[in-house]
């Protein structure tokens, strides 16, 4: 885990999205309050929760095949699209996420995928930082995808 939190950690400096703290590094001489957190606005949780940042490959084949309207955002390079990418599935590389994420305000969700998932959950966040928490990461990658059943496209030339 210290591997995959060390790639986070400079993801999101690459995306200049700064570091984060985290209240399991603070070191308090007195317990924590009981409520840490702010209680839900009238209008709801902001949906950031990191509970729910990630869906399985099953999970989105299903919900796809179901017609729910959801945007997958494929975060790999061009020559990774090259062996296939998941139908209908908007590109934007990691790397043009902070340039680009404006295209993805209007979508009632979105789904963003790599090759193993660890690109895909920086684009998530990144994305829920900006506002976006309907943002979600697809566990285990495009692979997740295909051992669920779910197709393949070739991306023309």
């Amino acid at each position: 885990m210290g591997i995959r939190s060390s790639l986070k950690g400079a993801i999101k400096r690459a995306l200049g999205m700064g570091e984060t703290t985290s209240s399991s590094t603070a070191k308090p001489s007195s317990p924590p309050p009981v409520a840490e957190a702010p209680p839900p606005s009238a209008e709801g949780d902001s949906g950031a929760s990191l509970a729910t940042i990630e869906c399985g490959g099953q999970e989105l084949y299903e919900r796809i095949s179901a017609g729910e309207k959801i945007i997958v955002v494929d975060v790999r390079t061009a020559s990774e699209t090259r062996s296939g990418t998941i139908p209908n599935a908007v590109h934007i590389e990691l790397g043009q996420l902070p340039a680009r994420w404006e295209e993805l305000k209007d979508a009632d969700e979105i789904v963003c995928y790599c090759a193993a998932g660890m690109r895909s959950y920086n684009a998530a966040m990144f994305l829920r930082e900006k506002g976006l928490f309907n943002a979600t990461s697809l566990e285990g990658g495009i692979s997740s995808w295909t051992d669920a059943g779910g197709p393949l496209v070739t991306p023309e030339a």
